[in-house]
């Protein structure tokens, strides 16, 4: 039931769900079954990245939406799944298709990013374009300074929540870990990209165009996995306690967390948290890059805060409302 109440990252949900119910009837799930969840997700943040790439942000620029590759996924995806060849040479094309040569130095293992900007110049396909476009338009927006969670700390602190999600009934809605809030999501997860590290030193905080640039390195090394027929490699923990569990995972947005606890009756208390509410929290980076925002009339300043949001990419809708001084 739970993956029909998410129209996003449907697969994410399914997968804490199920391995949720793996540890409560087993301790944990087996290598195959965590190798498999592992395939789906890759596939789920390989779609989610050509959502926003290919018909969210050229939208908002009033561009042609560039849907072939995602309707392609979206049409065999199950088949994807079974069939790793398919998926290899629809992988290959794709990236071909997007990034315009198999080899980039600024993909691959080049820190610098003279090489990103000479193919966002040179490169003929639409997502280099894209990109070319939005960059002026993010660069500088929506700087934080909050830390951006490391995928080593995943074990300690699902361990470390166990007892919070347990005792506090609000914790899902504003969560913190010691009193810290971190960024999640792709630029956390691609902070030590060669790139991304020499960016970041660059400046004083993460910005929209770095979250989006991690985006895109994201699903262009993603892409490159899947067409090299290369074992997908997913973060997922679990920890169990007298009749609760825990199961904490990597999704596109960042970390998602599912926790249940059982009585004589059967599942007595059930909580979700979702990456959202740790970059939207009221002390998180998204309230860090609004509190700067500066603008000489209401249509920049939505316009800004769309491109902030945008970048952050929350898992639900939301709604501007400007009040007038």
């Amino acid at each position: 039931m739970i993956p029909r109440l998410y129209s996003l990252c449907g697969d994410a949900q399914s997968v804490a769900t199920e391995a949720l119910d793996a540890v409560l009837r087993s301790n944990g799930p087996d290598g195959e079954r965590v190798a498999d969840w592992a395939e789906r997700l890759r596939l789920e943040n390989i779609r989610e990245h050509l959502w926003r790439l290919g018909l969210d942000w050229p939208g908002f620029l009033g561009d042609a939406q560039q849907a072939g590759p995602l309707r392609e996924l979206l049409g065999a995806r199950n088949r994807f799944a079974a069939d790793r060849r398919a998926a290899a040479e629809w992988a290959d094309t794709t990236f071909q298709n997007l990034f315009g040569r198999k080899h980039l130095a600024w993909l691959d293992d080049d820190p610098d990013p003279e090489s990103l900007e000479r193919w966002l110049n040179d490169a003929p396909t639409s997502l280099a374009v894209l990109l070319a476009r939005l960059q002026p338009r993010l660069t500088g927006l929506g700087q934080s300074r909050l830390p951006l969670f490391r995928g080593e700390d995943l074990d300690p602190m699902v361990e470390a929540l166990l007892p919070r999600l347990r005792s506090d009934p609000d914790f899902h809605w504003r969560p913190d870990w010691d009193g810290q809030v971190f960024e999640m999501g792709p630029l956390a997860r691609q902070a030590t990209h060669p790139l991304v590290a020499a960016m970041l030193k660059r400046q004083p905080g993460p910005d929209s165009w770095l979250r989006v640039l991690a985006r895109v390195l994201e699903l262009g090394l993603a892409l490159h996995s899947l067409a090299n027929r290369l074992p997908a490699t997913h973060a997922l923990v679990w920890k169990s306690g007298d009749g609760e569990a825990v199961v904490g995972l990597e999704m596109v947005r960042g970390v998602l967390l599912h926790w249940v606890r059982f009585g004589p009756q059967g599942i007595r208390d059930y909580r979700i948290v979702a990456p959202t509410e740790w970059n939207f929290h009221p002390e998180g980076p998204a309230l860090e890059g609004l509190l700067q925002l500066q603008a000489d009339s209401e249509e920049s300043l939505r316009e800004a805060v769309t491109l902030q949001v945008m970048a952050l990419d929350p898992c639900v809708d939301y709604e501007l409302e400007i009040v007038h001084a």
